[in-house]
């Protein structure tokens, strides 16, 4: 791997930044806990965002035309295997019988996404039942009986999310029962995606736009995807007992793909790295370095956690104070070095980051706490911002910190959900990284 080579430019913009991001990192613009911020977002998920255990995306305002509430349902999939996680998560954490029953719900539900396209194997990006009022760009199908629509195109960061969450929830939570039916969940999408020759295959045979994990393409063009497949042929295999996945698993290793991960961030200039890629190879890596007991194959795991957080000529996630990475790479290596700056990321995620006033302000008299907007300090150049001071996103964690986003001061047609910082807060708080009176 690259050292880092910062020019000097680069390096007083870094240190500046870093300097701006700490500096008012106490200035939050609300005075809830962290354990009240999250009280907050995990019922507002519940409420507003949650269908049959499918956690939607951004929840869409009635308009003229549509005079009825929808969601945007293309991250579905990925997104409920992010929240069957997080509330398994939560239950670690507090023992809460509602975190279980969100948790098993949402397990549910991924087998739900993967049962209703009537394709052995394939997962549907969403599904919504017939005969409600709906809108979405997608190209959608009629499951069998007739009772629900589902979405094609599924993509690799699809299924990354649903292996992610099924593991976790299957780990620490699912009984014995639960964790066969994860298993035949899980054997069914990769015995497809095997069969079809390392491809994701659609409703209508071809092999779907992003769903590619074939040698050739993971070694030239997208090696975070070698992850992807050793990742859920590596969870298949703990979740089933199946030899034949370990077989598959060591084969894999044997062409390199563990080698050929260890550069699956690839090394871009700030404002060109993308961030959705770095949580989809977070994601992957956790079962792996969860499960791998062999050293060598291990440590080119941990040499792609080190690429991905401390980067190499260009900086990393390290920098940013985003406390999932800081989170998940602490976990992995004992270290503690920005632990501080991930805590007041969190405390600093604004309220207007995902909602409009009118919302705000509902919570603030139901809930009990204080909300200022702030407005956004216009920034120059590539400069990375604190959390407080980037624009509107659906997730702080995918959108690129360079960048302001959307006006959070101009109420939007469509709201968000804090999925990602519920992710966030409790994976530390069941790792003893988050006190609970914080």
């Amino acid at each position: 791997m690259p050292t880092r080579d910062y020019s000097f430019v680069g390096r007083l913009v870094l240190i500046c930044a870093l300097f701006v991001a700490f500096a008012i990192g106490t200035n939050a613009s609300d005075d809830l806990t962290l354990a009240a911020k999250a009280r907050v977002f995990d019922a507002d998920l519940v409420e507003r965002f949650l269908d049959q255990g499918q956690v939607r995306v951004r929840r869409w305002l009635p308009t003229r035309e549509r005079p009825f509430v929808h969601h945007n349902m293309s991250d579905t999939a990925y997104m409920t295997g992010i929240y069957c996680a997080t509330q398994t998560w939560r239950y670690l954490a507090t023992g809460d019988p509602e975190a279980a029953d969100l948790a098993r719900a949402a397990a549910v539900a991924l087998g739900h996404l993967v049962a209703v396209t009537g394709s052995p194997g394939l997962l549907a990006r969403a599904s919504v039942r017939q005969g409600i009022p709906w809108f979405d760009d997608g190209v959608w199908h009629v499951s069998a009986d007739g009772q629900h629509r589902w979405r094609g195109g599924v993509s690799s960061d699809q299924v990354d999310g649903l292996i992610f969450g099924l593991f976790v929830f299957a780990t620490e939570l699912a009984d014995p029962a639960e964790r066969e039916a994860v298993g035949r969940t899980i054997g069914s999408v990769v015995d497809a995606i095997i069969a079809n020759g390392y491809h994701i295959v659609g409703y209508d045979g071809e092999p779907t736009n992003w769903g590619h994990y074939e040698f050739d393409y993971v070694t030239r063009e997208e090696p975070m995807n070698a992850l992807l497949l050793l990742q859920m042929v590596k969870v298949a295999h703990a979740l089933t007992g199946e030899a034949r996945y370990e077989t598959e698993y060591r084969r894999l290793l044997d062409r390199g793909y563990a080698r050929t991960g260890e550069g699956a961030r690839l090394d871009d200039p700030p404002l060109e790295a993308n961030h959705s890629d770095d949580v989809l190879i977070a994601l992957a890596l956790y079962p792996l370095l969860a499960l791998e007991r062999d050293p060598v194959i291990r440590a080119s795991y941990l040499r792609a956690a080190e690429r991905w957080y401390r980067g190499g000529v260009y900086p990393g996630i390290d920098v940013e104070a985003n406390p999932f990475a800081t989170f998940l790479y602490q976990h992995w290596t004992g270290e503690r070095a920005g632990h501080a700056g991930a805590l007041n990321t969190l405390r600093e995620v604004p309220l207007d980051m995902k909602w409009n006033p009118d919302t705000i302000a509902a919570y603030v008299e139901r809930f009990g706490f204080t909300f200022q907007a702030e407005p956004l300090t216009p920034y120059p150049g590539e400069v990375l911002l604190p959390v407080g001071q980037r624009g509107r996103t659906w997730s702080f964690l995918v959108h690129n910190p360079y960048r302001v986003g959307g006006d959070r001061l101009v109420p939007a047609p469509f709201e968000t959900n804090g999925l990602d910082f519920l992710l966030s807060y409790w994976f530390g708080r069941a790792n003893d990284l988050v006190g609970a009176r914080e």
